[in-house]
């Protein structure tokens, strides 16, 4: 995450959404393994719309997908956003995806004066997000479809920070999203170069809650499913639009002009390529999460037979047939 400028760069912080106040009907606790930037307007954008419906959003960034998940297992937290498949699994959780917030549009790339092609990355090290992240597992698929093996796996969160140690050659190779990549090709094309990607369909981050969370706050819920919904219909259909809506809304201040005028010609390319789904995903994501976890060893096939092990699609469908729509 983070094409562009985050809200902060602490570990850890909580921000309660804007908006005025309507009927209470509850409070969803929300955390990812990100801060929040310009890239996440869509789900900013639908937290301030919940609360204008009476859903008070707190929003909490941790350091990694596990102990966001942990946050959510413990009831600390009643939502994450990023990767649960695994640990659902793993530890029979009662936690559930609900929504996929985005699908992956990672970029690998390199110091093409030391690693010209993924062969010259056997036996050296490989830097992804966070662990239990999606670049973890597509660095995990690449080892197996190339043939290779790093020698580590390492974590250096926010696409933004990767490139700053890419140009300071403290990171030889990594993945980025595809602002920051454009960024760091574009600072020196003699050095940094792409390398090949095969073909990836899976999400970058869902959206998960606590089941007893989801059996007790139904309506708070469904509110801002279908929030979330409306926001990603209108994104495709108008990429300016999240950009007219932080204004309007007053999100993210503290971003420069630079970042601001970046926003649109994000969403523009982030729409081109698909990464924002309109139905929130549902089983046809979880279908293609399984198989992608499956190809990185971390998760066994057989689970495609029951995705209600891993996915609760009640909500979902609930907040479809409100707004409109089909999964």
């Amino acid at each position: 995450m983070n094409m562009l400028k985050p809200i902060t760069t602490a570990a850890f912080f909580v921000m309660t959404a804007f908006g005025a106040q309507a009927q209470d009907v509850g409070t969803i606790r929300i955390a990812e393994a990100d801060t929040f930037s310009a890239e996440d307007l869509i789900q900013l954008i639908a937290y301030e719309r919940a609360k204008e419906r009476g859903v008070d959003i707190e929003l909490s960034s941790l350091r990694a997908d596990d102990i966001v998940f942990q946050a959510v297992l413990n009831g600390q937290i009643d939502m994450g956003v990023g990767d649960s498949y695994e640990p659902i699994l793993n530890l029979n959780a009662p936690v559930r995806n609900i929504y996929q917030i985005r699908k992956l549009a990672y970029i690998p790339v390199s110091d093409k004066t030391i690693h010209p092609d993924w062969a010259s990355l056997d036996g050296k090290p490989f830097v992804v997000h966070s662990r239990g992240s999606g670049t973890e597992t597509m660095a995990q698929i690449i080892e197996a479809n190339r043939g290779i093996e790093f020698s580590e796996i390492s974590y250096v969160p926010g696409s933004e920070v990767r490139v700053v140690a890419m140009q300071q050659g403290n990171i030889k190779a990594t993945f980025l999203d595809m602002t920051s990549a454009g960024i760091l090709l574009d600072s020196d094309p003699d050095r940094f170069g792409r390398l090949p990607m095969d073909g990836v369909d899976a999400s970058d981050s869902t959206l998960y809650a606590n089941t007893e969370f989801l059996q007790s706050n139904p309506e708070a819920v469904q509110i801002l499913l279908e929030e979330l919904l409306k926001a990603a219909k209108a994104t495709v259909a108008d990429p300016s639009w999240p950009a007219a809506q932080r204004e309007e809304l007053g999100l993210l201040p503290d971003l420069s002009d630079e970042e601001v005028a970046d926003i649109t010609p994000f969403f523009e390319a982030a729409v081109e390529a698909g990464i924002f789904p309109t139905d929130g995903g549902g089983e046809a994501a979880a279908k293609s999460d399984i198989q992608f976890l499956a190809k990185a060893g971390k998760m066994d096939t057989s689970a495609a037979e029951d995705l209600e092990t891993v996915w609760d699609f009640g909500p979902l469908d609930a907040a479809l047939k409100s707004v409109g729509g089909s999964n």
